[in-house]
């Protein structure tokens, strides 16, 4: 049983550490990885850093999780007596929607993070959406699957289920008048980011396009004295160049041929059940594991309490997973420091860093997260004389009336955040021994 502010002090050196850990977002196979591209990566995001332009997305720290099925050795036994092959001897006999469908009754496992893995621990929320489509145009569909965050294609080669290609925060796949790619399309605190791809039978990608837009100059328009890069090079552009690339992108989504169907991944009996399930396939790396800890808080007006998962930094933020009608719902802020009104449905954060700040606030209602409020502030000057640019839903406003949006949604005072924290091992002992 542990105290957060307790231990911050101690821990902020590791965390340090921590936040290092680079996890880009893949495609392809190992032996299609583009060392190139990843270079490219790094180098918009330090070019961000020192422009001070540095977004959300740009600090959210990217997985590559690419490795071939054939790597892991066949028959050993891991993940409670799941066969790290996913394979029996009469798999070879099943045919490519055959494979999909065990994969998708978590029944066949692929490879992630070195881990051969269920579907279940690929994604953060229980209910999902999926399709099949042929997006390499080898002339075989793949299995798309995706939720909220996560958007994976999976590929049967050789009898077994294979991760094509992981996006994470706005990549979806779009097919229109017989053209397919993967489209991104991510919009948050004054910034857009749009970039479009192919996938090749190989399992290599060509990227068509890609842009990006910063509202340089705070005024919560788009206008020419803005910050504009885009495309292979990654140079400055013109705004034209900019919205003439967003308005094609969008096209292709508004006209998305892709037919989806809903389905829930795994189904709970209480919500004891439930979060011990998503605590046991809830998957953080190794390098911060050891800082995560867990609480059960009450955020909406029922009696089942919601599931707070502390990650110990900002990369990998804080989570809050409800419990309604048989159905999780999971909300994760890529930040620390969230804040909740006890049975009163509400919460919000505000913490930030490098002079940037938003405040986001939240509603909780019949298990079902929504952002329902969003505004920022960033620091402007020479150093010396610094002030603050406040924002409220991509408008420009003072201080003052920042504060008045903030109070029209949520009462500050009256929030509280979570005061006992426990490890993995002490919050399944308290879901297990839980007076039903």
């Amino acid at each position: 049983m542990k105290v957060k502010d307790q231990r911050w002090a101690a821990r902020t050196a590791n965390l340090l550490l921590c936040l290092t850990v680079v996890f880009f977002t893949g495609c392809g196979s190992v032996a299609n990885r583009d060392d190139a591209g990843m270079a490219e990566v790094t180098e918009k995001a330090e070019a961000a850093e020192n422009e001070s332009i540095l977004t959300e997305e740009d600090r959210m720290l990217m997985r590559d999780n690419e490795f071939l099925v054939g790597e892991v050795e066949t028959g050993e036994q891991d993940m409670d007596g799941l066969e790290t092959a996913g394979l029996n001897d009469t798999d070879s006999d099943l045919d490519t929607m055959e494979i999909y469908e065990r994969f998708l009754d978590g029944e066949r496992t692929v490879v992630w993070e070195e881990r051969q893995v269920p579907i279940a621990e690929l994604f953060w929320d229980n209910d999902i959406a999926y399709c099949f489509y042929d997006i390499d145009g080898d002339g075989v569909e793949e299995l798309h699957i995706r939720d909220s965050v996560a958007y994976y294609a999976i590929k049967a080669r050789d009898s077994r289920p294979e991760i094509l290609f992981e996006g994470w925060w706005g990549y979806e796949p779009v097919v229109l008048d017989g053209q397919c790619g993967i489209l991104k399309y991510y919009q948050e605190y004054g910034s857009e980011w749009i970039e479009f791809m192919t996938v090749n039978a190989d399992g290599s990608t060509h990227k068509e396009g890609e842009v990006y837009w910063y509202d340089e100059n705070g005024n919560g328009n788009m206008d020419e004295n803005d910050y504009f890069r885009g495309y292979s090079d990654w140079k400055e552009i013109e705004m034209e160049q900019f919205v003439r690339y967003r308005d094609e992108q969008f096209r292709k989504l508004s006209g998305n041929e892709l037919e989806w169907k809903e389905r829930q991944l795994e189904s709970f009996a209480t919500w004891q059940e439930a979060y011990a399930a998503y605590i046991e396939r809830r998957y953080f790396h190794p390098t911060i594991s050891e800082y995560v800890d867990y609480a059960l808080i009450y955020v909406d007006d029922d009696e089942i309490p919601e599931l707070y998962i502390f990650t110990g930094g900002m990369a990998t933020g804080e989570f809050v997973v409800s419990f309604y009608d048989g159905h999780l719902g999971v909300m994760n802020r890529g930040r620390i420091g969230l804040h909740y009104m006890e049975h009163g449905g509400l919460l919000y954060s505000y913490s930030g860093n490098m002079g940037f700040y938003p405040c986001n606030i939240y509603m909780l209602e019949k298990g079902e997260f929504s952002e329902i409020g969003t505004g920022w502030w960033k620091e402007t000057g020479d150093g010396e004389n610094i002030k603050f640019d406040y924002f409220w839903e991509g408008v420009p406003v003072t201080e003052n009336e920042c504060k008045t949006r903030i109070a029209e949604l949520i009462d500050m005072s009256a929030c509280v955040e979570p005061e006992e924290l426990y490890t993995k091992e002490e919050i399944l002992e308290i879901l297990e021994n839980y007076e039903k």
